[in-house]
Parts: C-alpha cells; structure tokens; sequence
C-alpha cells in the first residue's frame, strides 16, 4: 500500500508533460493511467493502474480551478522523510485550524501540492 493516496482529481499545468511525469514516477511512485489519457496532450497518473482518482499532467495554458492540489498520507512525518531523501523541495509540517498537520511539496515546474494527514 502506498504512503500517498490522491485526495481528489487533480489537474496540473506543465512546461514538459514528458519530464514532469518523469518526476512524478520517480518522486511519488506514480504510474500512467493508460486509459485516462488524452488527446490534447494530456498524461494522467496514478498510484495503481486502475485509480480513477488522478494527477493529470498537460499544457499549462489550460483554464484550472482555484482548488489546491492535495494528497492524503497515513503519516505526514514519514511522507516528508521518504519525499526529503528523493530530493523534494518540501515545506515545514504546519497545523491548520482544524488541527490537521501538512506540508507543502513543489513540483519541477514550480506547482504546489499539499499533502496532509489521512481524515
């Protein structure tokens, strides 16, 4: 089982789908979802071949909503040492109002992605 679990769709805007979605296998243990891609460019990725819960990656010059990008994680503390050794550029672990702890994690192109303990 995954330490990471995509909380919802996610779709984000990149200079190089190929590169980015070399990273994203390589950082978090992705996979192409082959049955989600698209023909405008666009790569879908998930933990296991039959996710239909995503990360889209495609053409940054692509209308997005204004949702943040959030993962879920059994242990955010854990999460941040195995994304520290891959050599993410991660934020501090915070708190939010609800008493959630999270942590910011940046993409190669400069994307935020929170990523949060499990509800």
């Amino acid at each position: 089982m995954s330490l990471f679990r995509i909380a919802d769709s996610i779709y984000l805007g990149v200079l190089d789908v190929a590169a980015a979605s070399a990273w994203y296998i390589d950082k978090l243990g992705l996979q192409p979802v082959v049955s989600m891609e698209d023909g405008e460019g666009c790569l879908s990725l998930g933990f296991s071949k039959k996710d239909v819960t995503v990360i889209t990656l495609g053409p940054r010059n692509r209308v997005t909503d204004a949702t943040t990008p959030m993962l879920y994680s059994s242990s955010v503390e854990k999460a941040r040492e195995r994304l520290i050794a891959r050599g993410v550029s991660l934020g501090p672990i915070e708190e939010d109002r609800q008493g959630a702890h999270y942590f910011v994690m940046t993409d190669l192109d400069g994307n935020q992605i929170e990523v949060t303990k499990e509800p």
